[in-house]
């Protein structure tokens, strides 16, 4: 008999504890400074705070990036996994409301002409057959006694804001790349045009070196011409 007793009182204090109701854990805050070395609170402009369309004013580089970022895999996949998680939150705090549900069904049965049935649906209805049409409405409501719709809904929200920073990221992360690839290129082509103008500037000198030559060339093929002419007159 004790033995019982002791066992029914540990069941009672098992259930006791399993009901009881979950609590918030508390939120540790870092002791972080309020300005970043010597900064001062009348400097507020920061480069992270522009758009990035204003941030580079360069119009085929807006396009080139604008066109990446429509078409980029990446990018349409962060984009609908925070359409998703947008609307699984959105879901989640429709739990609050009083859900309600609406069923409709409807039988029809026809008995033989020749058996007891038939023929009284016949005489007394004057219907071979019988419709039978059912509505239900079901109306619930879910009380958030422990918490269960609320730490989904926590959840549900990180998940969303999660999607959202990712998708930052790779938006990110696509504009780099654009813009060094870009800027590359500007920098080839910079560098190619200072090629072209040190070969043409390179002729222009060969041809000034070879100018003297060819001038004294032609004196002396004038004077072996005028030496000729003299000795034959």
């Amino acid at each position: 008999m004790k033995k019982f007793t002791s066992m029914l009182i540990f069941l009672l204090m098992l259930g006791a504890g399993s009901c009881k109701i979950s609590k918030d854990t508390p939120k540790v805050t870092a002791n972080l400074p309020d300005h970043f070395r010597d900064q001062s609170d009348a400097d507020t402009t920061s480069i992270a705070d522009l758009p990035w369309n204003t941030f580079f004013a360069d119009t085929i580089l807006q396009k080139l990036i604008m066109s990446a970022i429509e078409k980029n895999y990446d990018m349409q996949i962060a984009l609908k996994n925070m359409e998703a998680a947008q609307l699984i939150l959105t879901q989640v705090r429709s739990g609050y409301f009083p859900q309600a549900s609406l069923q409709l069904s409807s039988t029809s049965s026809r008995p033989s002409d020749n058996s007891l049935n038939g023929l009284s649906l016949n005489e007394f209805l004057g219907s071979s057959h019988i419709e039978d049409y059912t509505g239900v409405v079901n109306v619930s409501w879910e009380a958030d006694i422990w918490g269960k719709i609320r730490n989904q809904q926590k959840s549900s929200l990180a998940a969303y804001l999660g999607s959202m920073e990712a998708g930052k990221a790779v938006q990110t992360q696509i504009i780099s790349l654009i813009t060094k690839g870009f800027y590359n290129l500007m920098m080839l082509d910079a560098q190619l045009a200072i090629a072209r103008k040190n070969v043409a500037l390179n002729d222009s000198t060969l041809e000034i070196i070879r100018l003297p030559v060819q001038c004294r060339s032609g004196e002396f093929s004038c004077c072996t011409a005028g030496t000729g002419s003299a000795a034959t007159g």
